[in-house]
């Protein structure tokens, strides 16, 4: 049993036999491979319409449920910070505070399962962009030698990245992938998506965030920034390492980079390890020698805390 905001979830597991197909269908053969271009304005811009013959599908919105949100919380939090400490009203406001949140990860997670299910139902290859959502979303603050520049609006930026869950988006993607027959494919994080013309490979190296609509000097190419990138990603994606080697098996000692790359990690050894002593080996008076005797004071703590 767990809560969670104002609910209780109970969990049963239970263990079925099922078959999983291990092909994609002749509908999603049909329609091939898209491309998702992940995103703060759009939730996700896509390679190909989600539905046929439909240009409005290209672009799927973000709900920015935090953001319509953002006021009902204001308020809660507010209450909450007037109460006193141990109080039965800081216990009911706390209630408020976390049901308002739970209602907001309830919105997010069914609109990312609906998304997520349609693309890997009508799709043959789902590609990706490897993104690293925890760099994405650092923060800009600095040190007290070195301040960040324009911190409250990384936050802001932090925000909304972090309400559109890419990283959410990914993982149910490769979930799905295997329930309904189709294939993830991720591309490099560091492949120019955004700054590669998708007709014909021209690249843009000074194109800066601010500019939405991306202009090939080469072959005249007027196209959307985020779908130039989703064509992009469509084309150079590579099939992701369980799906193009299998499933890895547990306990074999067998993992991947984070590129992909299968690696086998060495085997442990039934016996200790012996240690080993370094020293320099340069010839006298060309490397000053590195202290490796015990320490002499018959007290190291003390000694350490007299440098302070």
């Amino acid at each position: 049993m767990a809560r969670a905001g104002h609910r209780w979830y109970a969990s049963v597991l239970c263990k079925v036999t099922t078959e999983l197909p291990d092909k994609p269908t002749g509908r999603q053969h049909a329609r091939g491979t898209v491309g998702i271009d992940a995103g703060v304005k759009y939730l996700a811009a896509l390679s190909q319409p989600l539905t046929p013959d439909d240009p409005t599908t290209l672009f799927l919105i973000n709900p920015r449920h935090i953001r319509r949100a953002e006021k009902r919380l204001a308020k809660v939090q507010r209450a909450l910070s007037r109460t006193q400490k141990g109080s039965a009203r800081r216990t009911k406001a706390h209630r408020r505070v976390a049901r308002l949140h739970h209602e907001v990860a309830e919105r997010r997670d069914t609109t990312l399962h609906t998304i997520t299910k349609q693309l890997t139902t009508r799709f043959a290859t789902v590609a990706i962009e490897g993104l690293n959502v925890a760099g994405m979303t650092g923060s800009a603050r600095g040190t007290t030698a070195a301040p960040g520049k324009h911190v409250r609006q990384k936050a802001g930026l932090n925000r909304s990245i972090l309400d559109a869950a890419p990283g959410e988006l990914r993982r149910q993607l490769t979930c799905k992938a295997s329930w309904y027959g189709s294939q993830l494919a991720v591309l490099d994080r560091w492949w120019p998506s955004s700054k590669t013309c998708s007709t014909c490979g021209w690249q843009n190296p000074r194109l800066t965030l601010a500019v939405r609509t991306f202009h090939c000097d080469a072959c005249g190419l007027w196209i959307d920034r985020d779908t130039n990138a989703a064509r992009n990603i469509a084309a150079n994606a590579v099939l992701s390492g369980t799906q193009r080697a299998g499933t890895v098996a547990p306990g074999s000692g067998e993992t991947q980079k984070a590129r992909g790359v299968p690696v086998r990690l060495p085997a442990l050894r039934g016996r200790k390890h012996e240690t080993k002593k370094r020293e320099d080996t340069a010839p006298p008076g060309t490397v000053p020698p590195r202290r490796s005797d015990p320490p002499t004071s018959p007290n190291p703590r003390q000694e350490q805390a007299n440098l302070f």
